[in-house]
C-alpha cells in the first residue's frame, strides 16, 4: 500500500512540474519585445557646427592656396572664406555662392563699401555700383554685363596682373603677341586675325578701305595695348571705347565718332584721322611703312555688300536670342 502512494506522488510530481511550461501566461504572449533602449551620449546631441573662425587653409585642406604671385586679400584669407562662401549646413562641408559673382566683388571694391578692418590696405574701386545699376553705361563687356567677374578674375590667386586668368599686357605700350593676350583670345578667338593681318576686307570693321587699323595700332615696337582706347568692364561708347584714358599723369581726350561706314577719332595723342571701309580716306600723318596693296573699287563694292549681309545675320540672330530670353521669363513666370 505504501508503495503505491508513493509511486502516485511522485506521478504528481511530474504533473505539476511539466503544466506549467505548456500554459504560457506571460504577458509577452501577446505584445511584441520592445526595444532596447538607446543609452548613448550622442543620442541627444546634434553633430558639431562648421566652426566659421577656424582656418580653411591647412597642410590637409586647401595647401596650394596663397602661394601664387598675387594673392587676394580676402580671397585666401582663412578667416573670411565665408565672407564669400555661404555656409549651407553647419553638419556638411557645403557653401553657396551667389549667381552672379558681381553681388561679392561688389562689398569691397565699391566706394559704397567698406574693407574689412583685419585687412590691410584699401581695395581698388574697380565698379561705380550706381553707373552699374542705373544703366549709365550704354555698352558692357559681356562678363561684366551678366555680373560674371570670375570669368576673367580668379576670386583667389593668380599669377597674373588685377588677378586675372591669363595673360594680358599691364602697360599702355606692348608690342603684340598672341601670348600677350592670353587672357583675351579666351574668348575671342575669332578676332586674332584682326590683330596679325596687315590688310583685310571682313576680319574688323576698324578699316579704311582695306588697311587693317587694328593691325596699325598693336603691331609696333611700342605697339597699343588693348587698354589704350577700350575699357574692359563698359562704357558709354560702341565697342567699349573710351572717351579719355590715363598717360603718365595726364588724362588724355579720345573724341571718337562713329559713322554707318567708319568713323573718325581726334585724340591727344595723334592728329585728327577719318577712315571709311568702303571709300578710303588719305592719312597724311606720318607713319610707319603700310605692307600690302590698297584695294581695287570692285573689290570694296564687294566687301560692302558682304558686310550688309553679314549685318543682316547678326540682327537676325540677336532677335533669335532675345525671344529665346523672354520665352524662357514667362516660364519662369508661370512656375512663380
Amino acid at each position: 500500500m505504501i508503495k503505491k502512494i508513493k509511486i502516485l506522488l511522485y506521478v504528481l510530481m511530474i504533473a505539476i512540474a511539466v503544466l506549467p511550461a505548456m500554459v504560457i501566461t506571460s504577458t509577452y504572449a501577446e505584445e511584441e519585445i520592445p526595444p532596447m533602449a538607446i543609452t548613448s551620449t550622442y543620442a541627444e546631441e546634434e553633430i558639431p557646427p562648421i566652426d566659421t573662425d577656424a582656418s580653411c587653409i591647412t597642410s590637409s585642406c586647401h595647401a596650394g592656396m596663397g602661394k601664387k604671385k598675387y594673392v587676394h586679400g580676402v580671397g585666401v584669407n582663412p578667416k573670411h572664406c565665408v565672407k564669400c562662401h555661404g555656409v549651407v549646413s553647419k553638419t556638411e562641408h557645403k557653401f553657396r555662392l551667389p549667381e552672379k559673382s558681381v553681388e561679392l566683388c561688389v562689398q569691397c571694391h565699391s566706394g559704397q563699401y567698406i574693407m574689412p578692418p583685419d585687412i590691410k590696405g584699401d581695395a581698388p574701386e574697380i565698379m561705380d555700383v550706381d553707373l552699374f545699376e542705373e544703366g549709365e553705361f550704354t555698352y558692357f563687356h559681356s562678363p561684366f554685363s551678366k555680373g560674371k567677374c570670375t570669368e576673367c578674375h580668379d576670386p583667389h590667386e593668380s599669377d597674373y596682373y588685377m588677378h586675372l586668368k591669363g595673360n594680358y599686357p599691364r602697360g599702355f605700350y606692348a608690342r603684340f603677341s598672341p601670348d600677350q593676350y592670353g587672357l583675351c583670345l579666351k574668348c575671342h578667338n575669332k578676332f586674332l586675325k584682326a590683330l596679325i593681318n596687315p590688310r583685310t576686307f571682313s576680319d574688323t570693321q576698324f578699316r579704311n578701305g582695306n588697311l587693317n587699323l587694328h593691325f596699325r595700332h598693336v603691331n609696333k615696337t611700342k605697339g597699343r595695348t588693348c587698354r589704350a582706347c577700350h575699357h574692359h568692364h563698359g562704357s558709354e561708347q560702341p565697342k567699349l571705347l573710351k572717351e579719355n584714358f590715363i598717360f603718365g599723369l595726364r588724362k588724355l581726350e579720345v573724341n571718337y565718332k562713329k559713322t554707318s561706314t567708319g568713323g573718325g577719332c581726334r585724340p591727344s595723342c595723334h592728329a585728327p584721322v577719318k577712315y571709311d571701309r568702303y571709300n578710303p580716306i588719305d592719312i597724311y600723318m606720318r607713319t610707319t611703312p603700310r605692307p600690302g596693296k590698297d584695294a581695287l573699287p570692285s573689290e570694296l563694292r564687294s566687301s560692302r555688300t558682304r558686310d550688309l549681309e553679314r549685318l543682316k545675320e547678326i540682327n537676325k540672330k540677336k532677335e533669335t536670342e532675345k525671344a529665346k530670353e523672354k520665352m524662357q521669363e514667362s516660364k519662369g513666370k508661370d512656375i512663380e
